[in-house]
């Protein structure tokens, strides 16, 4: 009996030895997923880890469904969300759109952007019959298009959405499941697989932090 009371007590000793440290670990982590600031991004995805060496968004112009100018002075001052789309996708972008949608219905008070790769069929007119049947691109939400060789150097150089090269041209093509989180200053601070239900969960939790970081 003795001989078991102290193996009980042995088997104790251990999982309080082991035990500890693991929580001590896990609840680490939790708070550094919580409250811990997001990375600042430079070029090609690289953590710059404080935004003296990060990117900063240049100006872009662009035009939104409803045939107006659309310029980066009207992203200053708003965490934004941005990705590219086509609307005659068949694949990632159905997705892709409904996970936006669900970022809108969270009513987190953001930017939420969808820039077309194909700006030829996806005219201002295109993007207004787009919104009508599919209901996507609405209150907070903007469906951008313009100019082909300025949209991918935006792509490309301005949200660092591919590593790919390319000049826009009429061979040149992007397709991408990324959203990008900007903040209100205008640095991107995380990329997120937009088919990722997880994933887009985790982009609602980084705008919270975004929102408490201002």
């Amino acid at each position: 009996m003795p001989r078991l009371n102290i193996l009980k007590s042995w088997k104790a000793f251990m999982l309080v030895i082991v035990g500890l440290p693991l929580a001590a670990y896990g609840i680490v982590r939790l708070a550094e997923q919580k409250y811990a600031p997001l990375p600042w991004y430079g070029e090609n995805f690289e953590d710059m880890h404080r935004p003296e060496k990060a990117f900063r968004l240049q100006h872009f112009a662009f035009t939104s469904a409803g045939n107006l100018p659309v310029d980066s002075e009207d992203w200053k001052g708003r965490i934004t969300v941005a990705h590219l789309f086509f609307t005659s996708c068949p694949t990632i972008c159905p997705v892709m759109m409904e996970q936006m949608q669900k970022i809108q219905d969270s009513g987190a008070d953001i930017n939420l952007v969808s820039v077309t790769v194909d700006p030829g069929h996806d005219t201002p007119q295109k993007l207004q019959a787009y919104i009508r049947q599919k209901g996507y691109g609405q209150g907070n939400w903007q469906l951008l298009t313009g100019d082909k060789r300025e949209l991918y150097r935006f792509a490309r150089k301005g949200l660092f959405i591919t590593a790919t090269e390319g000049d826009g041209g009429p061979e040149d093509f992007i397709h991408s499941d990324r959203l990008v989180l900007l903040d209100s200053l205008q640095y991107i601070r995380g990329y997120y697989s937009g088919t990722s239900e997880k994933e887009v969960r985790l982009l609602l939790d980084d705008i919270k932090k975004l929102q408490h970081e201002r």
